[in-house]
């Protein structure tokens, strides 16, 4: 190994990482194969760090801005009020902080592959554990920051920080269908080496706080991920035949590719003291107006079988409608008011009555852009007339939520999807049924390991945010029933299947619900499903529809002397309405 490239590694990880103490590396350093199994691991744990902010982590940066209070204005995921620039994000409309994190992972990876590849053939089998899973971690971040934006300074990205070469630091632009190939072929190969490669020492639950250090996890987290990404470009564009056999050699041979199947072997981080995943869940959420924790008419409408489009509501009937919506959202009351003054408002009968006297919380009512301004007024003081994400619930001050990365729901919802269209071997309706099953108890999982009772802050003393399923967790015969009828129909007519492919995206939809707001997004992008989901024209010259894809950010285009290389035939960086090679 080149020693410049190991003092140069060494100094980053040491100002990098406060783990590496000056002990650490004297009691490593007379071992020469000591020194690189510490820098490998450090670095390891700097690329799964850099990424875990702005993807993994359900944190404030992500989910209670990013995530809800503009991505879900392209999904409906949340409830959000019409307005004429309700397409925008006024504070990260370009998502340059993810994007920023993107490559600064980049560049810790580009350094752990100059290391790697600096090593003799002889070296190498002892440290190529490290590699492959800063790669696949990696490119489960790329994938998504390409479904973001498209073409992504990538192969040649990060390489300043790797090799000090100043001279070529204006990366050039991958096509974002060439690097879903590379995803693609590279993750195949890196799932089986998990299975054939030595586990390092150093390679322990400390440095890998993604998969606690198990190969066998790694190897389903390669094989899922390589099935969500030949999913997003199977139905349409360039590489649908890449697409089509990647599906049918991965679910055509379960034992060389096991993929994640139940919710036991979900790839997640998680949620432990004093590891970067600790998350409290208990900040971001406010309690006021509900103006970034609205449910979404779209969900509510979906999940209940009475659903009501005159008053945009529903009571939940147990043991009939769907049990996930019970622990989303709390409950709102069910007549309009009008605020004339906090704490007390008039009711429908003209009495004016204090908050203390409001009426009990009796049905689920979500948000949408086609509810008229004077109807969303109505409702809206003091947001008792919308469901909000629930306080105290499976998410919310729930010390136990575990960062999900990819669910055994989403995969099985995904194996139904390409049994439908023939794209491998094996039962449709079986498949989405086992993905609304997963589903329905990851959910119930999490609600009933909740850390906090639930919190009976309600007007009435018991209803808004104490509601209590009976039975406590749905059985697996309750949960097959349910699942077959909403394969062969919705829960109501208000939003009729247009297709089988419909069923299964309006399940996954709100599977992904308020935690996965981007695949939601990629999903409807790609298919067009769920259908029925309202997104109106606005007077805004920019933006007067749903975008299709995020502008560049700022940096990117003003300091990347290359960054001309985006604009090609049918792709304008500058324009959010160009579509992706693999959208619809």
């Amino acid at each position: 190994m080149k020693q410049t490239i190991l003092v140069t590694v060494l100094l980053t990880c040491m100002f990098a990482f406060s783990r590496c103490s000056e002990d650490a590396y004297t009691e490593k350093y007379t071992d020469p194969n000591k020194v690189t199994d510490l820098l490998m691991e450090k670095v390891m744990t700097g690329v799964f760090k850099t990424i875990q902010d702005n993807w993994v982590q359900m944190g404030y940066g992500r989910f209670y801005s990013y995530d809800n209070l503009y991505l879900a204005n392209f999904t409906q995921s949340f409830g959000r009020p019409y307005s004429p620039t309700m397409y925008y994000n006024g504070w990260s409309d370009d998502g340059s902080g993810k994007y920023s994190s993107l490559l600064s992972a980049t560049g810790l990876f580009k350094k752990l592959e100059v290391m790697y590849n600096d090593l003799t053939d002889v070296e190498k089998p002892a440290y190529e554990a490290y590699y492959i899973a800063s790669k696949t971690h990696l490119y489960g971040y790329l994938l998504s920051m390409i479904d973001l934006y498209g073409d992504i300074p990538f192969t040649q990205g990060g390489m300043v920080a790797a090799t000090g070469d100043l001279a070529n630091s204006n990366a050039h632009f991958d096509h974002a269908e060439d690097l879903y190939e590379m995803i693609i072929t590279e993750l195949l190969a890196i799932g089986e080496r998990f299975t054939q490669v030595a586990q390092p020492k150093d390679f322990t639950v400390s440095s890998d706080f993604v998969n606690d250090a198990d190969f066998t996890r790694w190897q389903r987290y390669a094989n899922s991920l390589c099935l969500r990404a030949a999913i997003r470009i199977a139905s349409q564009g360039i590489k649908t035949e890449l697409g089509r056999q990647t599906i049918a050699s991965i679910l055509g041979n379960p034992e060389r590719y096991p993929v994640v199947e139940n919710n036991d072997e979900n790839i997640l981080v998680n949620n432990v003291t004093g590891r970067p995943g600790e998350q409290n869940n208990q900040q971001g959420f406010d309690e006021g107006n509900g103006s970034n924790n609205c449910a979404s008419d779209d969900m509510i409408s979906r999940m209940l079988s009475n659903y009501d489009r005159a008053t945009w509501s529903g009571s939940y009937q147990e043991g009939v409608d769907d049990p996930r919506i019970a622990l989303l959202y709390d409950m709102a009351v069910k007549e309009p008011h009008t605020m004339v003054g906090y704490p007390s408002y008039v009711d429908a009968n003209g009495k004016t009555v204090t908050q203390n006297g409001v009426a009990e919380s009796s049905i689920f009512r979500g948000r949408t852009y086609e509810m008229p301004e004077s109807v969303f007024e109505s409702y809206s003081s003091g947001a008792q007339g919308f469901s909000l994400v629930r306080h105290n619930g499976l998410f919310w001050n729930n010390k136990e939520w575990d960062h999900q990365i990819i669910t055994a729901s989403e995969i099985w919802f995904i194996k139904a999807e390409a049994y439908l269209n023939g794209w491998a071997n094996g039962d449709a309706k079986a498949a989405f049924k086992e993905g609304v099953s997963q589903s329905i108890k990851l959910f119930f999982h999490y609600h009933n390991i909740k850390t906090e009772a639930d919190n009976d802050k309600g007007e009435d003393g018991k209803s808004r945010r104490g509601y209590v399923l009976n039975p406590a967790e749905p059985d697996d015969a309750w949960i097959d029933a349910f699942a077959e009828a909403r394969w062969v129909e919705p829960i109501n007519p208000v939003h009729p299947y247009e297709s089988q492919l419909d069923a299964i995206i309006t399940q996954k939809y709100i599977s992904y619900s308020i935690f996965f707001v981007q695949e939601a997004w990629n999903d409807i992008r790609r298919t067009g499903y769920p259908s029925g989901i309202y997104f109106p024209t606005v007077s805004d010259a920019n933006r007067p529809n749903v975008p299709v894809r995020l502008r560049y950010p700022t940096g990117e285009r003003d300091f990347n002397k290359n960054f001309s290389e985006v604009e090609r035939s049918g792709f304008n960086a500058d324009d959010f309405y160009t579509k992706l090679f693999w959208a619809k």
